[in-house]
């Protein structure tokens, strides 16, 4: 197949040979000339060039490297926290996924390829048109238009470029490895810093501690103990949580993939690293989607019995480890107590402040959709609505600040209405769709595409369980999922293709040397 092609030749395959030592020389010399002229008044963005020519020269040699490098800056957070805690300028950082096109004009130019247009796209333009037009109506057109644009660099741009670079398993396979690196290394960092009780090192913005802590109901001399939350990279534990949690199931069937003992250890690793990961941000969400995950996996036969059994003995060793956490999920149950009638709530069975407070803003998002069913107030505008609405809430309110909605299904209906989510809807849809069609084709003959598919199907029902307690936001985490998995689906539909076009061919070739023994015998 062509897309493979890629992978085995570079940038300079295309150059004669005397022209590839030409090419880095003068790679080499150009970028000599411009390091010194920067030292003469800024020496230490000097050295930082310095650092990035190896960067500079796997980009030209390396196919992969941009995309790679692209994907571990963008889902470690590395370039908001480098502008964010390490005041590297702005325009750096939102330069990085200007990395993509690279591989992009390879594809394009060098390659002659055209543009990739998957399925999931078209809901996703759509959705897109219809924030132009939310936007419109907004109250403050200019804020709405600024979001929407935010909306459209790290969704729409996002997900193109990257269905467009990833065409091959190879390259969907490496990029995997590298989330998965990414997932294990911020969550042995993240273990560390709990089982250390660092919580006052941020360890460079890598590892952020929520200031969401919460009470474990154990007292000392010195009052009540309160247990710190992990925020990570992003500084905010659910989405945390939600981000390495998608990283889970797409460990776990690369794993059970790999031919290589090493290298299924190393994965085993580095997925449960990551799952750990998530069970120090003690986010009650991720509970959540880590149960529907089992609970899919179930019912897709790929757990069974003794598989259960050790999939329960690990859930009774993190109650022994993290007891703060089965505290924590226990009060779940408190949930009832939003619902009954306030003479029969006893204060074991009051639900806490923070279920209060999640209930509050998703009523709120209800009572501001029923009013802007059609279009919503505009994108990501629901909470300059929320002090208005939150009075009529009969939960927790938030007095002098403006709330999100904590509810992705509800956000995106205030904020775009019932035409917005119902499109939101369909990008899911499809992409599920596609998926489940793509496994059930490969289930037999490749295993390592079926088990792709599943990994990514997985990956997202753990964000559309998840996102029953989490709004849509920092959502480049999302769509570098829907992404991939999108390319999961183009990859597939190639094999496919080429599938037919192979056994075309050897029905073709079975035909005519029929033909000719029947000519040879009638001689």
């Amino acid at each position: 197949m062509r897309n493979d092609g890629f992978m085995k030749n570079s940038l300079t395959q295309y150059l004669p040979s005397g022209y590839k030592f030409v090419l880095l020389l003068g790679i080499f010399l150009s970028t000599a000339t411009a390091l010194g002229l920067v030292a003469a008044q800024q020496p230490l963005f000097a050295l930082v060039g310095v650092a990035l020519i190896p960067l500079v020269l796997a980009i030209v040699l390396i196919p992969d490297a941009p995309t790679l490098v692209v994907i571990a800056v963008m889902y470690s957070n590395a370039a908001v926290i480098a502008v964010q805690f390490h005041h590297v300028p702005l325009v750096i950082g939102a330069a990085v996924p200007g990395l993509l096109f690279i591989p992009l004009a390879s594809y394009l130019i060098f390659h002659r390829q055209k543009f990739v247009a998957t399925a999931a796209l078209v809901p996703i333009i759509v959705f897109h048109l219809i924030q132009i037009f939310s936007a419109l109506f907004s109250k403050d057109i200019g804020i709405a238009f600024q979001n929407w644009i935010d909306y459209l660099i790290e969704g729409l741009f996002l997900y193109f470029i990257i269905t467009n670079v990833v065409r091959s398993l190879a390259t969907l396979r490496r990029v995997v490895w590298v989330l998965l690196i990414v997932g294990g290394l911020i969550g042995a960092l993240g273990f560390y810093q709990l089982m250390t009780e660092t919580y006052n090192n941020n360890y460079g913005g890598f590892a952020q501690v929520s200031n969401a802590a919460f009470d474990t109901g154990e007292t000392t001399l010195y009052g009540q103990v309160e247990q710190p939350r992990l925020a990570g990279t992003v500084g905010e534990v659910n989405r945390h949580a939600q981000t390495l949690l998608m990283l889970v199931p797409l460990g776990l069937f690369l794993l059970w993939g790999e031919r290589s003992k090493v290298l299924r250890v190393i994965m085993a690793l580095l997925t449960g690293f990551s799952l750990l990961s998530v069970a120090v941000t003690f986010s009650r969400g991720a509970a959540v989607g880590f149960v529907v995950m089992i609970v899919v996996m179930v019912f897709m036969r790929y757990i069974r019995l003794q598989q259960m059994i050790v999939v329960l003995l690990g859930i009774l060793l993190l109650t022994v480890v993290l007891p703060q956490y089965t505290a924590r999920i226990v009060n779940i149950q408190r949930i009832v107590g939003l619902v009954a009638e306030s003479d029969t709530v006893t204060q074991d069975t009051k639900a806490d402040g923070a279920l209060q407070g999640r209930a509050n803003e998703m009523m709120t998002a209800l009572l501001v959709f029923s009013d802007y069913p059609l279009l919503g107030v505009g994108p990501h505008m629901f909470p300059y609505y929320y002090q208005e609405y939150s009075k009529d809430a009969d939960f927790k309110r938030h007095q002098g600040a403006d709330r999100e909605a904590h509810n992705l299904y509800l956000g995106i209906a205030a904020d775009n209405g019932i035409i917005g989510l119902l499109c939101f809807m369909a990008i899911f849809y499809v992409t599920l769709r596609d998926l489940v069609l793509a496994r059930k084709r490969w289930v037999d003959s490749r295993p390592d595409l079926a088990n792709m598919a599943t990994g990514f199907i997985l990956a997202i029902v753990v964000y559309l369980a998840t996102g029953l307690g989490v709004h849509f936001s920092f959502i480049r985490f999302f769509w570098i999922i829907m992404a991939l998995a999108n390319s999961m689906i183009y990859i597939a539909g190639c094999e496919a293709k080429a599938s037919t076009q192979r056994l075309e061919s050897t029905a073709r070739l079975t035909s005519e040397q029929g033909l000719a023994l029947s000519l040879a015998s009638t001689r």
